[in-house]
């Protein structure tokens, strides 16, 4: 039988490469983003798109947004809708996994980052985005709590600067990971292959990081 994942902000950046490496690896994959169709802030959307579906067994939230503002300068609007691609988001297609995978178990994978781990260097305009991204360890350590009397396996990963066209908007500079390395930890930790492993939050360094965040280059 054909494992079947959902991947959000599957058309681009660690998403894609998600999308690509677990179609590699022969799962059914469905990917939502807007680009695709998909608000995944919009609950009647996420409803629509998980309706549509029988079983799943897994889905990995990478959708984000980045609005690289000084917070004096952000809207109401901007703020809101960094947090409703990274946190509204995971919290609705999250709530519609569960449903589904009530019954046999499943994996849910949260892309969170440095910018939401405690200690690690963060950056000036970003202040939704490190607010969302804290949201999602937060709430990752939560969901695995109640997963686990139903088999779902609730993670995290975090890395640090990832070559996508956010880390242009970001604007930082320095060493960094491609795509498709931080997609293989993504889709192992989304298969049965990280058993028993729930709760934990992966941190992702690039090359020439320190353990405390800081650049050593």
């Amino acid at each position: 039988m054909s494992r079947i994942a959902v991947v959000t902000g599957g058309s681009g950046g660690i998403g894609a490469a998600v999308v690509s490496e677990l179609r590699s690896g022969g799962w059914e994959v469905i990917s939502l983003s807007r680009r695709e169709g998909c608000d995944v802030s919009d609950e009647s959307q996420v409803k629509a798109a998980f309706g549509r579906m029988k079983t799943l067994d897994a889905l990995v939230h990478c959708a984000a947004l980045l609005i690289k503002k000084p917070l004096a300068a952000m809207t109401l609007v901007d703020w809101e809708a960094q947090l409703g691609a990274g946190l509204r988001g995971a919290f609705l297609c999250s709530r519609e996994a569960f449903r589904l995978m009530a019954e046999r178990g499943g994996s849910i994978v949260m892309v969170s980052s440095l910018s939401g781990v405690a200690g690690a260097e963060k950056f000036p305009g970003m202040s939704a985005y490190v607010a969302a991204k804290s949201g999602l360890a937060g709430l990752t350590e939560a969901l695995a709590v109640e997963g686990r009397s139903l088999g779902v396996r609730v993670n995290a990963v975090s890395p640090g600067a990832v070559d996508t066209a956010m880390l242009r908007i970001a604007g930082v500079e320095g060493p960094s990971l491609a795509p498709a390395e931080v997609a293989r930890i993504i889709v192992w930790l989304a298969s049965s292959e990280s058993e028993p492993i729930s709760g934990a939050n992966i941190r992702i360094d690039p090359p020439g990081v320190t353990s405390d965040g800081k650049r050593s280059c």
